[in-house]
């Protein structure tokens, strides 16, 4: 009798958690891409390794530290706004003491429903850079117009 409950609750805990679909959790990458950056030398046109790199990114209520890497990076991600506001403003240095380069990336949005578990992502289209400060960045090079997805380079920055 004991282990006719044990089995009839097992089997009821079992089916009641077996119910839910597929599209409870977000976890392909469906969310609202984020920017790829990767470095090139000016001089060279070369792919460059960033010995260390500090990018703090404006989100509306002034420069917030996104990325402060000592460490050798080829590349870097940042997430851009997700308001109605047009342009993210980024700021770029090789020391924490000195993130002086500004770069304002200008883009429109469009809004794309993915699934009830992750919502509604942001696509940017119509991407542009403008360097505001050239230093220690001398140049913005694009590489892509859309923001879709994070598996290419979107812009590089010369240094």
């Amino acid at each position: 009798m004991k282990f006719l409950k044990i089995f009839l609750v097992s089997l009821f805990l079992i089916s009641l958690f077996s119910c839910g679909s597929d599209d409870d959790i977000c976890i392909s990458g469906e969310a609202t891409p984020r920017m790829k950056l990767k470095f090139k030398t000016k001089a060279t046109g070369k792919i460059k390794t960033m010995d260390s790199l500090f990018v703090n990114v404006d989100y509306g209520n002034g420069p917030v530290p996104v990325i402060a890497a000592k460490t050798k990076t080829d590349s870097v991600f940042i997430p851009l706004r997700v308001d109605d506001v047009p342009f993210t403003k980024i700021y770029v240095g090789i020391s924490k003491a000195a993130v002086t380069s500004e770069v304002k990336i200008n883009y429109t949005t469009k809004s794309q429903y993915v699934s009830p578990a992750c919502g509604i992502k942001k696509i940017y289209e119509n991407v542009n850079a403008v360097l505001e400060v050239p230093n220690p960045v001398v140049e913005v090079e694009q590489n892509q117009t859309q923001i879709t997805d994070e598996s290419k380079t979107h812009f590089f920055l010369l240094f």
